[in-house]
């Protein structure tokens, strides 16, 4: 079966397999010193995937590499993809927006 596990295992919150054109939302980890990115922590709403920036945030600010964290929309097949890539320094992945858009009524 083909797809993407979204979510978390553990206290509560559940994992889901998505397909591979779904929208979600993902926490994106920039290194300064090495000037590569990368997508962890995939989840479906935009509330729980910057609860998931925080919880990084928090784990890293105190250590002596503390990457830049911010919350993109990505598709699962391309987070999939992007998975794969150590070390990506791509222009073209997908980055946070620095103010969101309204949300529709």
């Amino acid at each position: 079966m083909g797809g993407l596990w979204v979510g978390v295992g553990w206290f509560g919150l559940a994992r889901r397999r998505v397909a591979d054109n779904t929208v979600v939302f993902a926490v994106r980890r920039d290194w300064p010193d090495w000037r590569t990115h990368e997508f962890v922590a995939p989840r479906l709403t935009l509330a729980e995937a910057e609860r998931a920036a925080q919880a990084e945030h928090a784990y890293w600010r105190r250590g002596p590499a503390r990457p830049t964290v911010s919350v993109v929309r990505i598709s699962a097949n391309d987070l999939r993809i992007h998975r794969n890539r150590r070390d990506c320094k791509a222009p073209d992945c997908a980055v946070g927006a620095s103010d969101r858009a309204p949300r529709p009524s």
